[in-house]
């Protein structure tokens, strides 16, 4: 029996309770509602099956406030003692001041009458206050306790009762006097929340994997068709089930908790059990004889062909699948000094296997056969495919690990029966060693990225799916089917409805490397769908290009247009002749993202209408605005956090004539340039507002679970002209509101207007990350020049104001470009309050060409050329054609 089985956890429950799924129909329901009962939820720091001795389980715990990689977080470690194991975060400010280091845990409870919150915390270093958040979605509610010296001190919080189910709980240790560099350290273990939960039934038999974070149990083994499968669960006098087969169309229905359901076809079985006081759901993989991702494979092209053997030729030079052994020498205490060499050894021969494998098929070259069965041989003796650093630290896998099991699985399809039985089980065995097992173990027993909107689930999780949908073992349906269930929850959490993805474009290409290829193969053996939350697929993209294939937007994305590769499956649904069309002209036949392009591309009916013309758009769900016209293209975001985000809100991006003219500090290597958490990720490294000139104005907003986020609470869009205007308050710290407007005129200015009040006297800076030369400076404007184009920037303000240059960080990668052209330092303009003010309102015209404006700080309106811009009592936009809003 595994350590994450039902029965060696049941100790964790109190009355057969469930901590964490409360059912979404219910949590409308009252604290005393009879589904109700006593839930305990009891950290689980201890290590893990597969993790060093010293380490230890974070329990789905993440930083807080969050990291902009939740993926990747070294502050973050479990250490285990022979007599404890405790969660630990250690970071250094960046700048001196305030500092806050904390976790937080997604949860699912009701807080009644006698609730209460139980841990023990230390700060090994100073003595200092703990700040605990309760959080109930936008609600919060907060608790501090003081550490008075550097011992474990027991914490015990009473809850509020609400009928508000509880999301998350955060603890927070506050440094009132950090200083940069100097690292700090907070540690809290044993926490225990006693409150009410939505009870299910234990299952007796058969055996199942029970997940704790979705409440639900996954059939340990698969069934085939027609093959009777009963269940056992505790009794109960009420009990009521319905079993629900592929397509969500119910199959059978009846009483007790004794089942017995015979399934009829291959697929997704739900098993779904109800009392008076209970709600249970099980889930069974009845399997299909069906492969993987295709019956036969697509007739390639002569170009595709061409493509492949040229991406094959490279590899067979850079290949050592032998080397791979290394990886398990490498150091555990280090990751990103080698980290290059660790992704050479474990990703190129998989590839190669991959390439030769669609090589044999399509050609029959027998060379081609060999070299791959080689390769495969070679790569499932491996000792260890994961970097030793993350077992080391309480990790079971790699984001890379889940790519090359995707190679390997889909090399295995190609090869087909001619890969002999032996060689194809050792490999399974392989692939369910070193990554079906410990990504389950990591992603859905852990619960590794709670809020389920980071790409590294659509690669590790979507690589260890297909490996255990396709592994002909029938113990391996039960880790087929959690794994299932968290790729499911990421592609809702990180698609977003709107047509955008939360992580940014760069980032959305990247996950739909794996996130397609498990919508395939869920749809051919699970027989469900999650297709419909990867479409709209090219909405955003359309909408945010500029000149040729420069694209807008916003955290660390990389922001570029091409390659379209990775849409070549949901371009092949046949749903959207906007994304044919987008996929075809955006596709790079040189790039080595070959494997779509093979599987799918000849399924793709091809259009001749072109794509509909970008136009401006409204992404609610994503927090970002673009407004376009024939020449001008402007951003603004506004929205909750996702993952890979920066504190940008209110950030704006200006083009024209598909020329970036006002842009922020931009991409930055994350893991190596030292201005990245200073100022690149910061406030003061986009087009925002600063308090007090702290380059730190702004933090993180609240996400879809907890705490709360900017907003566009005003979002008109026309062909003349267009008012959007976001609210900034939540991000700041004492502000009673800001609001920051923008008046889009076609092929006219744009308007800017700042406006900020708050209790106490506070500087305001302004702040404008300029993309081309400056042409000049004055005491309210600036200019910007490219060749014979200018943008200007003019700023009216009720305070008196003062404008200055200044140097930005050079950037990392300026260094090597600098060894063989000339790189000028990027600067920023910032234009600040003369003094301190309780409330500011700054009006700027951005505009290619001189316009005549007319400011009236004593009626707050601004008149133009087309237009008059009423700001009192609220803005409003009146041309001679219209009124806004």
């Amino acid at each position: 029996m595994c350590s994450w089985c039902f029965n060696a956890r049941r100790a964790a429950y109190t009355f057969g309770v469930t901590v964490a799924a409360l059912a979404s129909t219910a949590q409308t329901q009252t604290p005393h509602a009879p589904w109700l009962t006593s839930a305990e939820y009891q950290s689980h720091f201890t290590p893990n099956p597969g993790s060093a001795a010293d380490s230890g389980s974070r329990d789905g715990w993440e930083s807080f406030p969050l990291a902009e990689d939740a993926g990747y977080d070294p502050t973050l470690q479990v250490h285990t003692t022979p007599t404890e194991s405790a969660l630990e975060r250690a970071a250094s400010p960046t700048q001196d001041g305030p500092f806050q280091l904390g976790f937080i845990k997604r949860l699912n409870m009701v807080a009644i009458a006698g609730s209460s919150l139980h841990l023990r915390a230390r700060t090994p270093d100073v003595a200092t206050q703990v700040h605990i958040t309760i959080y109930r979605e936008r609600e919060a509610e907060h608790h501090t306790a003081a550490l008075p010296s550097t011992n474990w001190q027991t914490l015990a919080i009473p809850l509020t009762s609400s009928p508000e189910p509880i999301t998350a709980i955060a603890v927070t240790a506050n440094f009132p006097q950090g200083v940069a560099r100097r690292q700090e350290r907070f540690e809290i273990s044993d926490v225990d929340l006693k409150a009410s939960g939505l009870a299910h039934l234990p299952l007796a038999q058969p055996e199942a994997l029970w997940d704790e974070a979705r409440a639900i149990y996954y059939l340990r083994r698969s069934i085939a068709p027609n093959e009777d499968v009963h269940l056992t669960f505790a009794r109960a006098a009420d009990a009521k089930w319905t079993l629900t087969g592929p397509g969500n169309t119910i199959a059978a229905s009846g009483t007790g908790t004794s089942i017995a359901v015979r399934p009829t076809v291959s697929g997704l079985w739900t098993i779904h059990l109800t009392t008076s006081t209970t709600d249970t759901t099980a889930l069974l993989l009845v399997h299909s004889k069906k492969a993987l991702l295709f019956d036969q494979p697509q007739t390639l092209t002569p170009e595709l062909l061409a493509a492949v053997h040229r991406r094959r030729d490279e590899l067979r030079k850079l290949a050592h699948p032998e080397m791979g052994r290394n990886i398990s020498q490498m150091d555990p205490g280090f990751l990103l000094p080698g980290l290059a060499s660790y992704f050479v050894l474990l990703t190129q021969s998989p590839e190669l296997a991959l390439l030769d494998a669609i090589d044999f098929r399509a050609t029959g070259d027998t060379a081609a056969l060999a070299e791959s069965r080689r390769l495969i041989a070679a790569i499932a003796s491996w000792p260890l495919w994961v970097h030793p650093w993350f077992p080391a630290h309480g990790y079971h896998s790699y984001y890379p690990v889940g790519m090359m099991a995707k190679n390997l699985v889909v090399a295995e399809q190609f090869l087909g029966d001619v890969l002999p039985k032996e060689e194809r089980k050792a490999l399974d065995q392989a692939l369910f060693k070193q990554a079906i097992q410990p990504v389950y173990e990591e992603y859905v027993h852990e619960d590794r990225l709670q809020f389920n909107t980071s790409n590294w689930i659509g690669n590790t999780v979507s690589g260890a799916l297909l490996a255990a949908l396709a592994n002909p073992d029938p113990n391996a349906a039960g880790y087929a089917l959690g794994l299932y269930v968290k790729e499911r929850d990421h592609v809702r959490a990180a698609y977003t409805p709107d047509g955008s993805y939360g992580e940014g474009a760069s980032y959305h290409r990247f996950d739909l490397e794996g996130s397609t290829f498990a919508a395939a193969a869920i749809k051919r053996i699970l027989g469900t769908s999650i297709d419909a939350s990867l479409l709209p697929a090219d909405t955003y993209f359309r909408s945010a290009t500029y000149g040729t294939a420069g694209l807008l937007d916003y955290g660390d994305s990389h922001v570029d247009l091409k390659p379209s590769n990775t849409w070549a499956y949901l371009a092949a649904l046949n749903q959207s002749p906007s994304l044919t069309d987008f996929y075809f002209q955006n596709l790079d036949r040189n790039s080595p993202q070959i494997l779509p392009r093979v599987l799918w591309e000849s399924a793709i009916t091809p259009t001749n209408a072109p794509g509909p013309a970008p136009v401006s758009r409204l992404f609610p769900d994503r927090g970002v605005a673009i407004l376009r016209d024939d020449s001008t293209v402007l951003s603004i975001r506004a929205g909750k956090n996702f993952n890979h985000n920066h504190n940008d809100q209110g950030s704006l991006f200006y083009t024209h004539n598909g020329t970036l003219w006002l842009g922020e500090a931009g991409y930055s290597d994350y893991y190596k340039d030292p201005a990245y958490s200073t100022f690149v990720v910061q406030a003061i490294g986009h087009n925002t507002i600063l308090m007090d000139h702290n380059p730190e104005s702004q933090h993180l907003p609240g996400n879809a679970v907890f705490g709360t986020a900017p907003s566009i609470p005003v979002s008109r869009i026309t062909p003349r002209i267009s008012l959007i205007q976001i609210d900034l308050t939540s991000v700041y710290t004492d502000l009673n509101r800001y609001t920051r407007t923008v008046v889009f005129q076609a092929n006219g200015p744009t308007v800017v207007i700042d406006q900020i009040d708050s209790p106490a006297p506070h500087n305001y800076t302004q702040v404008w990350h300029p993309k081309q030369a400056l042409a000049s400076l004055t005491a309210d404007s600036f200019r910007l020049t490219n060749a014979s184009e200018y943008l200007t920037a003019q700023t009216f303000s009720d305070t008196t104001i003062t404008i200055e240059r200044k140097d930005d960080p050079y950037p990392l990668a300026s260094y090597e470009q600098a060894e063989y052209e000339l790189v000028d330092r990027p600067f920023r303009i910032e234009i600040s309050t003369a003094a301190p003010v309780t409330k500011a309102t700054t009006v700027t015209i951005l505009s290619p060409i001189a316009v005549k404006a007319v400011w009236n700080p004593v009626t707050q309106t601004l008149s133009l050329p087309d237009a008059t811009i009423s700001l009192a009592p609220t803005i409003s936009v009146t041309t001679p054609t219209q009124t806004l809003p």
